[in-house]
Formats: structure tokens, C-alpha cells, sequence
């Protein structure tokens, strides 16, 4: 199935609705429900395409990280969010991207060529999927490292700790931007070992074979 998204997410306007959302609608509950602490957003560049990389722990996590980079972010979600009623049209609103995780259509690397090209940058979290087993990072996948690379753009990991617990306290923490290695497997591990920085987790077995998404 194509990519599911909307081309016209990206213009001025709907950025302004998102960054405001972000800031503040979600950065209003997470201040009251989680207390959340943001450090190291003078890590982000500028002027350059991004791939923003996180660790995953609740369904909370997407806008939790848009308010905590406080950029404008594209992400890629699975195909079965698209039939829950509802939520198919606010995620596409705020520029969400179908993929099919095991068989990515053409379509979903040209929506994100348009995310780049329209100065967003691109949301991806390397577990894939929320790690109920906070302490110790997920199995990663190299589509980050992958659209990195194809895009020439620069990942920026962002650790979050906390989002798993209903009432407790999380943290963002934004770690310094990694260039693409031309082999994605040293890219993806290079994420992983700056997550497990940031986060305070172990790094999971390491493997030869890796998920794409």
C-alpha cells in the first residue's frame, strides 16, 4: 500500500499549528504530569537536514519529542495506527508518514525527501516499537541510520527516561549530533551507544542481523 500522507502538511501555517501545539498544548501536560526536563537542545543544528533519533517507552513519546526539540518533526508510523478511528487523520495533519515496516514502498522515501525539503526534520525511534523492559534498549533497526545517509542529514539522539511510568518524572536529554557512516550498521550502533548515554540504559546484545524498520 502507498505511503499515507498529506503534501500539504509541511506549508508555513500547519508549522506554526505544530510547533504552537507542541509547545503550548503538550508542553503544558507534560510540565504537569511528568515534570519534564529538557537538557542539551543547544545540540540541534541549524540549517541542515535532521533525523531525530529516540529511545521508545510510552505512546506519549512522539509528542513528547517534538516539544523537547522544540522543531518541527515528520514521523514515520507504522501502517496499523492508520485504522484506528480518528487517529488517522490527526497524525496525518501533523505530518505523520505510513510505512510498512516490512516492505517499504517507494512512496514513503519520497514523502520524506518532501519532509527535508520543506525544512522539517524527520522523527524515527530506533527501538521500532515501546521496549517494555526499561533499563535495557531494544533491538535496533537501521532505518535511521539509513534515511541519514540517503538524505545527507545529521541525527540527532534524544534519550528519554520516564515516559513509562503514569505520574513520574521524565527526562529528554539531547545528545551532540552524529554524521552517517556510509556502512549503517556503525551508524546504528553509534546511536545506540549515545541513547545508552544519555539514558542511563544497558545496550543490548549486539547482532549481526538488524531490522531495516
Amino acid at each position: 500500500m502507498p505511503a499515507q500522507f498529506d503534501p500539504n502538511a509541511y506549508t508555513p501555517a500547519r508549522t506554526l499549528l505544530y510547533r504552537a501545539t507542541a509547545r503550548y498544548f503538550f508542553g503544558t501536560i507534560y510540565a504537569i504530569k511528568h515534570r519534564l526536563e529538557i537538557t542539551g537542545r543547544e545540540n540541534i543544528p541549524t540549517g541542515t537536514p535532521l533525523v531525530v533519533v529516540a529511545n521508545h517507552l510510552s505512546n506519549s513519546d512522539p509528542p513528547l519529542l517534538a516539544t523537547a526539540t522544540d522543531i518541527p518533526l515528520a514521523f514515520l508510523a507504522k501502517e496499523e495506527l492508520y485504522t484506528v478511528p480518528g487517529l488517522k487523520q490527526w497524525i496525518i495533519c501533523y505530518g505523520a508518514i505510513s510505512v510498512d515496516r516490512d516492505k517499504p514502498e517507494k512512496s514513503t522515501f519520497k514523502a520524506v525527501k518532501n519532509v527535508f525539503a520543506h525544512d522539517w526534520a524527520l522523527g524515527m525511534f530506533i527501538e521500532g516499537t515501546r521496549n517494555k523492559n526499561p533499563g535495557v534498549l531494544g533491538k535496533p533497526h537501521t532505518g535511521p541510520a539509513w534515511f541519514a545517509k540517503a538524505n545527507k542529514a545529521l541525527i540527532v539522539p534524544v534519550g528519554i527516561t520516564g515516559t513509562n511510568t503514569k505520574w513520574g518524572k521524565a527526562h529528554a536529554r539531547i545528545g551532540k549530533p552524529i554524521t552517517p557512516n556510509v556502512d549503517t550498521d556503525i551508524t546504528t550502533w553509534d546511536i545506540m551507544q549515545s541513547l545508552s548515554d544519555l539514558t542511563g540504559f544497558a545496550l543490548p546484545e549486539r547482532s549481526k542481523t538488524i531490522d531495516a524498520l
